[in-house]
């Protein structure tokens, strides 16, 4: 069973919306050998897969903690992966779904079809939904009329 996190609250772009950021701990030192392959939650990746995957993304590598058992380290998607999954011929909205959770999806590693076909249904969905988010696909204010 998975700890839980102790979260604190911080702004986001979006004024009217809140986020949480996980604390995984003290700032990560690239020297600091015993912390390198410590887990940043039990069963879950390593600071040194953390801060590959940080460097790998700008930064944007986001967790979500669905219950104890379903916890998930992802990254946006980019345009080119978006649009490539866009264009599948005769894919239905939950297999997009699960296409897009496949890109995203950096722990558990494999994340893939039969992990979604006998987990929750609503994960792919919902965790889609936030890649989208954090991938663009929400304005930081609404539409503003000028005069």
């Amino acid at each position: 069973m998975a700890k839980r996190f102790e979260k604190e609250e911080a702004f986001t772009e979006n004024a009217q919306e809140e986020t949480s950021v996980v604390k995984v701990g003290d700032k990560f030192d690239e020297d600091d050998v015993s912390k390198a392959e410590q887990e940043i939650f039990p069963g879950g990746p390593t600071y040194n897969e953390l801060e590959k995957w940080k460097s790998m993304y700008a930064g944007e590598v986001y967790l979500t903690e669905f219950d104890e058992e379903n916890i998930f380290v992802w990254r946006p998607i980019k345009r080119k992966e978006y649009k490539d999954i866009a264009k599948i011929p005769n894919a239905d909205n939950f297999y997009k779904e699960e296409r897009i959770c496949e890109k995203a999806v950096l722990f558990p590693a494999n994340y893939g079809f039969m992990q979604m076909t006998n987990g929750k249904a609503g994960i792919p969905t919902l965790l889609h939904e936030l890649v989208l988010e954090k991938s663009g696909f929400a304005a930081k204010t609404g539409a503003m009329r000028l005069s």
